[in-house]
């Protein structure tokens, strides 16, 4: 898994029978230390609120668009992923406690996005 080339591995990966994409891209990334960002619900709804994401972006599209603005480095996508998780389980669950949220200087007096 360290060495194949990572596209077909993806593939291969989500032909699995209940192994979706998010599940998959968690084994990439944590399990064979391979540059893929895990764009799962928690951290697509952080970034939503902080209009980083358009409101209905699915995974495909919010991987590939945070891999696009970020280093191919895996260290830094599961610090990256780790931090945003933290934030959502802590701060912007389905009620947002965004007053104590410590990204709500991100959003300059605006308040968050739905």
């Amino acid at each position: 898994m360290r060495r194949a080339p990572l596209e077909p591995l993806r593939r291969e990966l989500r032909s699995v029978p209940d192994l979706g994409p998010v599940a998959a891209d968690t084994l990439l990334l944590y399990g064979a230390g391979r540059p893929v960002f895990v764009a799962d619900a928690s951290v697509r709804r952080v970034l939503r609120r902080h209009r980083l994401l358009p409101a209905r972006i699915g995974y495909e599209d919010a991987r590939r668009f945070i891999e696009s603005h970020l280093p191919s480095d895996p260290v830094l996508l599961k610090e990256y992923h780790a931090l945003l998780v933290a934030v959502a389980k802590t701060y912007c669950g389905s009620v947002p406690r965004c007053r104590s949220c410590p990204l709500r200087p991100d959003l300059d007096g605006r308040p968050p996005a739905g």
